[in-house]
């Protein structure tokens, strides 16, 4: 499947945002959160969770590496070729503040809060869609919204302490005479809870319950 212009754009950033290494900081380190030795890449959504027909198409990295803290996976639709993908990116960030911070600036930059779109491109508002009817009880922060850009695609965006991730998922949907092909909004809902339920077996391993 061709990747598409956002998908190649992440995946260069990622690839060069992975090649970074922790760079020693000035003054004492702070302790590690819980977790910290984990594999990120242990959080990311299965296959399963996706439609049969549904593939996985490329991850960084693609084994489980503890010393990473960025990770990355998409899958495309094979069934239908081209048509439909979507992919996931997971920063563990060393303290919650800092995941605070990238949380709100992927807040502002995937929602395309200020963006302005050329005359010739098609473009409608991202807005949290009727159509799906889950909110996080688990994240800190959660925001999902659905648009158009040139295509439909869902974004869902969520913070779990020290954890931050990213989905853009395709839309099968039809406006003002354009059509796109992707995943339906029940398709989509159930990604976004299997994402969810694997940071909330994550988050009560990191930090349990008290009995």
């Amino acid at each position: 499947m061709p990747m598409k212009p956002k998908l190649f754009l992440a995946t260069f950033v990622m690839i060069i945002v992975m090649g970074c290494r922790t760079i020693p900081m000035l003054g004492p380190m702070p302790t590690p959160l819980p977790g910290w030795r984990s594999p990120v890449s242990a959080l990311l959504v299965e296959d399963s969770a996706f439609p049969e027909g549904w593939v996985r198409e490329r991850e960084f990295p693609d084994t489980p590496d503890p010393t990473i803290n960025h990770v990355y996976r998409s899958w495309w639709n094979q069934a239908r070729g081209t048509s439909g993908g979507a992919d996931q990116a997971i920063w563990r960030a060393y303290t919650i503040a800092d995941a605070q911070e990238k949380y709100e600036a992927l807040r502002e930059s995937q929602f395309y809060v200020h963006f302005t779109p050329s005359p010739d491109e098609f473009f409608a508002d991202f807005k949290p869609p009727s159509e799906i009817d889950f909110q996080s009880q688990v994240a800190d922060e959660f925001y999902l919204a659905c648009g158009w850009r040139i295509w439909a695609h869902c974004e869902v965006l969520a913070r779990y302490r020290n954890y931050v991730v990213n989905m853009s998922l395709d839309l099968e949907a039809e406006y003002e005479g354009h059509v796109t092909y992707g995943l339906t909004y029940p398709e989509i809902e159930a990604v976004i809870r299997a994402m969810d339920a694997k940071f909330a077996e994550a988050m009560e391993e990191f930090y349990p319950s008290s009995p």
